[in-house]
């Protein structure tokens, strides 16, 4: 059960702002964005043969209800024009949508007949139909409705890519940085950090505490999972961290989803799992969270420094040798200390302050096993 304090302790989570973003290598950037068509038909057709990715529904609350694709229907119908629709294109020439995907998905569940039209007011008479049932002409007007598309193209870097997401999402919700990463990279990686954040192991050392809504689980196990093989050496040469969190997460994911190996994938999960079952085991489900910082003071919330440093602290623990009170004090005056210094708030995400953190890390996991 969660509380009304769990919130992840974390600085600029919730709201993206790249509108300032400098380039990481000065000022020539290129931005590849091509214009086209398709018709309805040919653009569903591409999601069917697994060229265009329609991504699993990020904002969870917003979902056209009956009577929004009913209209969406009717427009086509009537000939009214729609918005465009943007995808991002990968190296591969895989395409995904980034803006349009409920009204792609109200096309594609209309033409399969999933839904009956429903509240129409210009063109009532269809109220009821499903696809099959409406005159041929009319199933011929909508599969030949041409939709406009903008394609963002490679070599367009991440952080335009990012920019532009953000700037033809402002319509809607606020997208914060988790939930634009789940739907750009899509792959065995957003699969991971799913299948983790969902894991019991998650739950226990978290105490339940942090709440899903918006993906604050997810961005924990990412960055964990990211530092974890930037510490280990386990990324390649080209994708070095220069305390840009959010290029630098992109990277990894990228990296997961089409270079990492079935294996390094399986050792990423089989650590992390570990780690926090250690954690849990012996810390408890107050592991990730600061004391208060007074007595009788309020609950601190889940702070994302301590959740990286001890899960990967206890990858490299002997628990079957260790005496857990020992540990519990190491391991409460270690944390005293730290949040004393204030280096796992505010700026810590600088390239010196992670280095610090995971030195810590393995300080400590010494001090456990020699206790």
């Amino acid at each position: 059960m969660t509380h009304a304090d769990d919130v992840i302790e974390i600085e600029g989570q919730d709201d993206l702002d790249l509108t300032a973003h400098p380039h990481p290598m000065g000022t020539d950037t290129e931005v590849r964005i091509a214009k086209d068509s398709y018709s309805v038909f040919e653009f569903l057709r591409q999601e069917k043969k697994g060229s265009l990715v329609l991504a699993p529904d990020f904002q969870r609350n917003d979902v056209w209800n009956a009577q929004r694709q009913s209209e969406l229907i009717e427009s086509i119908i009537m000939g009214i024009p729609i918005p465009v629709i943007y995808l991002f294109e990968n190296h591969e020439g895989k395409r995904q949508i980034i803006d349009g995907k409920q009204r792609t998905t109200a096309l594609k569940k209309f033409i399969n007949n999933q839904f009956p039209l429903k509240h129409l007011m210009m063109l009532s008479d269809l109220n009821g139909s499903r696809f099959d049932d409406i005159p041929p002409l009319l199933q011929a007007k909508l599969e030949d409705y041409q939709l406009n598309v903008y394609i963002i193209q490679p070599p367009t870097p991440e952080y335009v890519k990012f920019n532009i997401f953000e700037r033809v999402n402002r319509g809607g919700m606020n997208l914060n940085k988790q939930e634009m990463r789940h739907a750009l990279y899509q792959g065995k990686c957003t699969l991971l950090i799913e299948e983790l954040a969902n894991s019991s192991q998650f739950k226990n050392a978290t105490g339940n505490g942090v709440n899903p809504d918006r993906m604050r689980d997810r961005y924990l196990v990412l960055r964990f999972i990211a530092f974890y093989l930037l510490v280990l050496n386990k990324l390649p040469p080209n994708i070095q961290y220069r305390s840009d969190i959010d290029s630098f997460l992109a990277s990894v994911m990228i990296f997961i989803n089409s270079i990492a190996t079935d294996a390094l994938i399986e050792e990423i999960k089989q650590w992390c799992l570990i780690g926090m079952e250690r954690v849990y085991e012996v810390v408890g489900s107050e592991a990730y969270r600061f004391a208060p910082k007074y007595e009788g003071g309020n609950r601190r919330p889940i702070n994302m420094g301590l959740f990286e440093m001890l899960t990967f602290t206890f990858c490299y623990v002997d628990v079957d040798a260790l005496n857990y009170e020992k540990a519990n004090i190491l391991v409460k005056q270690y944390k005293a200390d730290i949040d004393s210094e204030g280096y796992l708030s505010g700026s810590m995400d600088t390239l010196g302050y992670v280095e610090l953190r995971f030195d810590t890390a393995h300080e400590i996991a010494e001090g456990l096993n020699n206790a």
